[in-house]
This record gives structure tokens, C-alpha cells and sequence, in this order.
């Protein structure tokens, strides 16, 4: 079977989607219903699972996508089972607060579609949040308050149904800190480091990657748990020559640069942020996967995947075209 050969049972699926849009939208008459492209064609939807499966099974450039996550389904955009079945790994923004209805969707687009699930522990969010608290009065050191929340956001993998989990570290360059500062920045990242390590350990049927600065980390061993490598810095790139320079620097003894992987944003609904998700005139996600397509990169990441619902036309339009453009369908 040729590689990409799902893509066209995709338009299946996804024209029953659209047809089905209508009924979340509009009022609908007594009686009426819009079947799915389950119910309309079931063979023909069995065989597009089929080759989605397969499909994640050949060499690909993998797909990650971020997704805030809700309590509770207000909209379509908030279910799991709208999101584009092509995505390999769904990064779910609120691992914490998954309700039952949530994990079901998860479950069941894991069992149908063969996508993972995972979530990110971040350095910088506890911290910021520990600053925050300690403003606000608490005593909590640092250590404590650290060790407790990495502890605690590690134990959402077995209550939330994920397959992987993401460890966020940037680090900081140390050429200037004196031998003091050095010494505390050392502990506190291999402090901070040491669960994960523990956790790969005891976890080698599951998932893990990295996401931060690995140029920065110190003892190069977690990286190697790690099946992918994701550049936090070219979230922030503003065109493909940053990212080749962001890979460069990283490209350091001791990293397996062939696990890079890149991120990029796609366009959000906040007006405050209309130039978020694009580089130019052109979506920065579209550029980065006609660049990643032949690059030695791995995999990308997608940001704000939630805003990319919303499109009266064809449900998250800019996510399909970025995997599209990075993983072609066979002609």
C-alpha cells in the first residue's frame, strides 16, 4: 500500500464531518438526520481506518499538535473526536482536568485511528507559578514546591489515558555564572531532571520526548530516552533560516540531532494576536512543513490547534494543510 494512500479516505471523513456541521450550528427539523461517513458508507470508512493505520506504522514525519482541552463540551471544537485524524500525537494543554467524556474521545480515537496522546511537565510553568504563590504570601521553598508539582503533574499519565509525556526544559548558558551560581544551577537541574529519568526507567513501553534548549542540559542521558527532540527556540523563529541557525546551536556532542523536531503556531482568534501563526503574508506553519518536508528533522509541533476549528467551510483548515504539505499523498 503506498504511503499516504489514507488521504484520500480523509476527504470521506472529513465531507462527513462537514455535513454533519450543520447540525451543530442551525436548528434542525424533527426527524432529520445527518448520518456520519460511518453510517453513510461503513465499508468505505473501515478501509480509511485501515490505511490511517498503516500509515502510522511506515516512516513519516511525525505530527504533534497542541489542544486546549476542556472540563466540560461546549462547542465541537472542544471534542477530541473533531480533531484531524492525520495528527499522530494530540498534546493536550490541561492533562489535569480531563473528564470522563473527554478520556472516552481519547480512548476511542486511540482504539479507531491509532493517535497517541500526551502532555508537557514545563520547568518555566511551575516556576512561574511558585513566584506567583510566594508573592501572594507562601513560604513553600522552592525545592519543595518543585519536587511536589513535577510529582504531581507526573501522576495525570496514568489518571488521563496518555501514551507519552513531554518533559519542558530551556535551561540558560552558564559561561558567566561564577562557580557558586554554577554549582546551584547544576543542582537544581539535575533535581529537576532526576523524576523524569526515574520515570523513563520504569515506563520503557511508553512514550517520551523533550521539548526545551538540549544545547543547556548538562547530563546528556535523558535526551537519549528521548524519541523526539523538539526546539523550543524556533517557536519563536521568524523564518526558516532562524530555525536552521536554532539547529545548528544545538548540534552538540552528546545530542542525537537526528530526533530534532521544530515548532510553529498556527493562527489564533484573539485579534490582539492576528499576526500569531503567520510569517508574512503566509501561514508560518505551511512555510515550516514545505521546509521540514525535506529537512533532518523528525517531526513538527503545532500550537493553538483549538482556534483552528473555526471555519465555516472546512474544520481546522490550516492544521490539514501543514500535514498535507509535510506528509504528501501519493498521487
Amino acid at each position: 500500500m503506498k504511503k499516504h494512500i489514507f488521504y484520500g479516505m480523509m476527504i470521506l471523513a472529513t465531507a462527513g464531518s462537514l455535513a454533519s456541521c450543520d447540525e451543530w450550528t442551525d436548528p434542525e427539523a424533527v426527524g432529520n438526520h445527518f448520518g456520519s461517513i460511518a453510517e453513510v458508507n461503513p465499508p468505505a470508512y473501515t478501509q480509511y481506518l485501515q490505511n490511517l493505520q498503516e500509515y502510522r506504522k511506515n516512516d513519516h514525519k511525525k505530527v504533534y499538535a497542541c489542544f486546549d482541552n476542556k472540563a466540560s463540551f461546549v462547542s465541537q471544537a472542544d471534542h477530541v473526536a473533531t480533531v484531524p485524524d492525520s495528527i499522530d500525537v494530540l498534546v493536550l494543554n490541561n492533562p489535569g482536568d480531563i473528564s470522563q467524556a473527554c478520556l472516552d474521545e481519547i480512548n476511542a480515537k486511540r482504539g479507531d485511528t491509532g493517535m497517541q496522546t500526551a502532555y508537557t511537565i514545563s520547568y518555566n510553568a511551575i516556576r512561574k507559578a511558585w513566584e506567583l504563590e510566594k508573592e501572594l504570601g507562601s513560604t513553600t521553598t522552592w525545592e519543595t514546591y518543585r519536587d511536589s508539582k513535577v510529582s504531581e503533574q507526573l501522576g495525570y499519565f496514568d489518571n488521563g489515558g496518555f501514551d507519552r509525556i513531554i518533559c519542558y526544559y530551556e535551561g540558560r548558558e552558564i559561561s558567566t555564572l561564577t562557580d557558586a551560581q554554577k554549582q546551584e544551577y547544576l543542582k537544581d537541574q539535575a533535581d529537576f531532571l532526576a523524576p523524569f529519568k526515574s520515570w523513563t526507567s520504569s515506563h520503557l513501553d511508553k512514550g517520551f520526548d523533550f521539548q526545551g534548549i538540549p544545547a543547556n542540559v548538562a547530563d546528556k542521558s535523558l535526551l537519549d530516552a528521548a524519541s523526539v527532540i523538539f526546539l523550543s527556540e524556533s517557536l519563536q523563529a521568524t523564518n526558516v533560516s532562524e530555525i536552521d541557525y536554532i539547529i545548528r546551536r544545538n548540534s552538540v556532542a552528546g545530542v542525537d540531532n537526528a530526533k530534532f523536531a521544530v515548532m510553529t503556531s498556527l493562527p489564533v482568534l484573539d485579534p490582539a494576536q492576528a499576526d500569531l501563526g503567520y510569517w508574512g503574508s503566509e501561514y508560518s506553519s505551511w512555510i515550516t512543513a514545505r521546509w521540514a518536508r525535506t529537512a533532518s528533522v523528525s517531526a513538527i509541533s503545532l500550537a493553538n490547534l483549538y482556534d483552528d476549528y473555526y471555519n465555516h467551510e472546512f474544520i481546522y483548515p490550516v492544521c490539514r494543510g501543514a500535514i498535507q504539505i509535510l506528509n504528501p499523498a501519493a498521487k
